[in-house]
């Protein structure tokens, strides 16, 4: 995982395999890193992210869930190799 931070802009970029997912919270941080990329690489835009390494991915303005029946917090740590945390609140809701 990489961040880009700015000021109040924010990036997150994750690299795994093949794929990029990325997102920002100002949509100008998000259009300037398609413009770059484009530039450098052969990539095509697939739309929002709804399902990542079997998680369903729900997004609104102020928070992401992923939800999953199937999938341990066994299962997540191993993937996340261990920097796996759950939390009561949604990302976006710092109490």
């Amino acid at each position: 995982m990489y961040l880009k931070i700015e000021n109040d802009k924010l990036l997150i970029l994750v690299v795994y395999v093949d794929d990029i997912i990325f997102g920002s919270n100002k949509e100008d941080m998000s259009q300037n890193f398609v413009l770059v990329m484009k530039k450098e690489f052969e990539m095509s835009l697939l739309g929002e992210l709804i399902y990542f390494l079997g998680l369903q991915v729900q997004q609104n303005k102020d928070s992401i869930f992923f939800i999953t029946n199937q999938v341990s917090q066994e299962d997540l740590e191993e993937i996340w190799d261990g920097g796996f945390k759950t939390s009561m609140y949604p990302y976006g809701n710092r109490m």
